[in-house]
Order: structure tokens, then C-alpha cells, then sequence
């Protein structure tokens, strides 16, 4: 990847950059949103910029200026924003050569003969060039990078919220993501996999809830023999997808599992440095907490247990509510849940295991208990938690046996 500027800075070019922020520079003098008087004059100058290859009617900026607001008279007030607009630009970049705001045919326009550059611009053009099936392979890793080197982030953040933002922040944010894919996989191929991991990671602080660039960072952890990181990354994808979208990741990243673990296990290794390495902290008090993936495997090797020696598993389920089972609230959520979590770890046993399941609940597997002493064990845990966490929520659980016959089923359609 190039270590140059996304922009260079040419005093014959006004350079626009509207990705990851919204400025305009002109050699050395730059002009943003905190040098502009009046959000409105500000509006303006985005929607014209966003729309600088046509004409825009009056009508049609009144109407997306004002568009909640009642005012005596709309086309007075767009020539004054229009007028504060043209000074603004006059004195922040010192442009000599014209106007850049032009009025003409009862419309407000860019001035189409300055010579500019926009990085929203450049992007498409790389973007388009990585399409053509004549473009060899260096090429096409050269227009990659420059995509990723010009995406600073979302298009116009500062008015994501606007109707006429979204469509265009979804584009090219969609042209980013899939030229992320597309790279990163150039370089896993080429087992250039510190570059991927670069790429993987800055898409990621982008939007973190595009999977295949956890795929790929996790992949090119894997090829860089940093075993440990994969497994870090692993776990805090699911976490942040059980804690805030209540669901786990897809077949994507969950099969990555195995994976994971393979390469994690020396292929010539003592037997008791192994066994070093499967044991657990010695002093490790309460019951055992892991990823969901890992409950389930412990869940069934549980299950195929039973089918010999005729227990009963029992899964409780903890749900977190506002109080009144009301909504919950997201103040403070995360630290009300680690104290939840301290909470029923320190209160089961060594052999019981727990999991975050969703955004709001909890899993239990209980062993080695009687439905009746289960039920008890799950009552006191809600009555503790809800005396003592926060008068601002409720807790409530809820217990399911699996009976030996029932994981017979189970295991005989495995």
C-alpha cells in the first residue's frame, strides 16, 4: 500500500474531500464546518458539492433547507445563505479565479470550470477500473489500494442522518467494503498476511459488523502463526455480536473455530507440557465461563454423557429486564452486565458453565443436581442478583431439563 497523502495538494486544484469529513482545500488554506458561520450556509455548500454536476432548482433547495421549517420568504433567504456561502469561500481558500457558487436559469450550480478534485470521485474511478477485464493483477492491487487509501470513512458523517445522505453513504460505503474483501483476499493468496491483517483491521473500525473482514483478519492471523490474537479475535467478534445485535455471527466466523484450534496445537509436544497447558488457574473459584460456540461443545459432550450414566442436564436461563420487566434501559449496560456476570459466576460451582447468550440473558448448564435442588439453586441466584445489582432492573430465570431420552433423539440425528 502507498505511504503517500490521499490528497496531494496542488495549488492548481481545489481538493473536496466529503469522506470521513466534509472540508475543501486550496493550497494551504483550508475551509471546514467550524470556520463557517450558520449551519445553514454549511447545508448548502453540501448539498451543491454532493449534486456539483447538474444544476439544482430553487425550489428544490428551499425545499431541502427548509423542508420542516415555515419562513415568510424561502427565495430571499436562499439568496442570503447563497451570498454568506460565496464570502465564506472567498476568504477561507482566496480562489481568485471565479466564483465557485454560480446562478443561472433560476438555479444555483458549481462552477463547472475549476479545475477540482474529489475524493468521492477518484474512488469511483479506481472502483470502476478494478472492474474492466483487461486490468492485470499489479493494477488491479494498485487501484485497491487507492480505495482504501482514499476511504477516510462514511461519506458526509456529520449529515448521515439526512434522507439524501444515506443512499450515497450505503454506495460507496458498499464500494469500500467490497474492495476491502477483494484486496485482503490478493494478499492472503500472496501470503502478504501483515498487509491483510492492515486492511482486515481499518475496514473493521469502519463498520465492525461486516463478517468477511473478521474472516480475513482472522485468516491472516492464522498465516502469521499468531495463534493466540486469532483466538482474541474470535471471541470478541462473538461478544460483540451477542451483546449488540443478541445474536451469534454466521457460519463465516463460527467455523473459523475449529480452525483455530487446529492450528493451536503443536504437532510435537511433550505429554506434560500439555497437560500444563490444559490446566486451569489454581485457585479459580465459582463456575466456568466461555464463548457460546464452546458451551455448545460442552453442552453435547455433556449430552453424550447423560446417555450413559442416565443424569439429567438442566439449562437455566437468565433474563435481564428493566425493572417491571419494563425495557432496559442502556445506561451503563455493559458494567450492570460484568457485575451480573461476577455475580453467577462466583455463585455456582466449579462444574457448572455459563455463557452471555443475546444482548440481555445468560445460560447455565447445572450438573450433577436434582430438578428440585436446580430450581433452588436458580432461585437463589435471581433473588441474589436482584437484592443487589441495581433497583434499576430485574432478573428472572427459567429452567429446562433434558431428559436422557430426549438427548438419545439428539445424538442419533448427529
Amino acid at each position: 500500500m502507498s505511504n503517500g497523502k490521499i490528497l496531494q495538494i496542488n495549488n492548481d486544484f481545489l481538493e473536496i474531500q466529503m469522506l470521513g469529513d466534509f472540508s475543501l482545500q486550496y493550497g494551504d488554506k483550508v475551509l471546514s464546518g467550524d470556520k463557517v458561520r450558520g449551519k445553514q450556509v454549511w447545508n448548502l455548500l453540501e448539498y451543491i458539492l454532493v449534486n456539483r454536476h447538474k444544476e439544482v432548482s430553487m425550489d428544490r433547495l428551499i425545499q431541502t433547507l427548509w423542508r420542516d421549517d415555515e419562513i415568510e420568504d424561502p427565495g430571499n433567504a436562499l439568496k442570503n445563505l447563497a451570498y454568506r456561502l460565496r464570502g465564506a469561500l472567498k476568504k477561507s481558500l482566496d480562489i481568485k479565479e471565479g466564483e465557485l457558487i454560480v446562478y443561472k436559469h433560476g438555479a444555483y450550480a458549481w462552477n463547472q470550470e475549476l479545475t477540482c478534485r474529489v475524493d468521492v470521485d477518484i474512488l469511483e474511478d479506481a472502483y470502476k477500473a478494478t472492474l474492466q477485464e483487461s486490468c492485470d493483477s499489479e493494477t488491479l492491487l494498485a487501484n485497491y489500494a487507492r480505495i482504501v487509501e482514499i476511504y477516510k470513512g462514511n461519506f458526509l458523517p456529520q449529515s448521515s442522518y439526512k434522507d439524501w445522505v444515506v443512499p450515497l453513504t450505503v454506495y460507496y460505503q458498499r464500494i469500500y467494503m467490497e474492495s476491502v474483501e477483494r484486496f485482503s483476499n490478493l494478499f492472503l493468496d500472496r501470503k502478504d498476511y501483515k498487509t491483510a491483517e492492515e486492511v482486515c483491521r481499518k475496514a473493521i473500525a469502519v463498520d465492525p459488523f461486516v463478517e468477511i473482514n473478521h474472516a480475513n483478519l482472522i485468516q491472516a492471523l492464522l498465516g502469521s502463526n499468531s495463534h493466540g490474537k486469532a483466538l482474541e479475535h474470535y471471541n470478541s467478534v462473538c461478544k460483540l455480536f451477542y451483546d449488540e445485535l443478541g445474536v451469534k455471527p454466521s457460519d463465516i466466523i463460527t467455523k473459523l473455530y475449529q480452525e483455530i484450534a487446529d492450528h493451536n496445537t503443536a504437532t510435537e509436544k511433550d505429554i506434560s507440557l500439555i497437560k500444563n497447558d490444559l490446566k486451569e488457574i489454581a485457585d479459580i473459584t465459582g463456575a466456568m465461563y466461555c464463548n457460546y460456540e464452546m458451551f455448545k461443545t460442552i453442552y453435547q459432550m455433556e449430552a453424550r454423557a447423560a446417555l450413559r450414566s442416565g443424569k439429567s442436564i438442566f439449562i437455566a436461563l437468565l433474563s435481564v429486564t428493566g425493572k417491571g420487566r419494563k425495557e432496559l434501559s442502556t445506561k451503563n449496560i455493559d458494567e450492570i452486565f460484568e457485575k451480573i456476570k461476577n455475580a453467577v459466576i462466583l455463585s455456582l460451582r466449579k462444574d457448572d458453565v455459563v455463557t452471555r447468550y443475546g444482548r440481555t440473558q445468560f445460560l447455565l448448564m447445572l450438573s450433577n443436581l436434582t430438578y428440585e435442588n436446580s430450581n433452588m439453586v436458580l432461585s437463589r441466584l435471581v433473588k441474589k442478583i436482584n437484592d443487589s445489582i441495581s433497583d434499576q432492573i430485574e432478573v428472572y430465570g427459567q429452567m429446562q431439563t433434558l431428559d436422557p431420552i430426549e438427548l438419545e433423539g439428539i445424538h442419533a440425528g448427529a
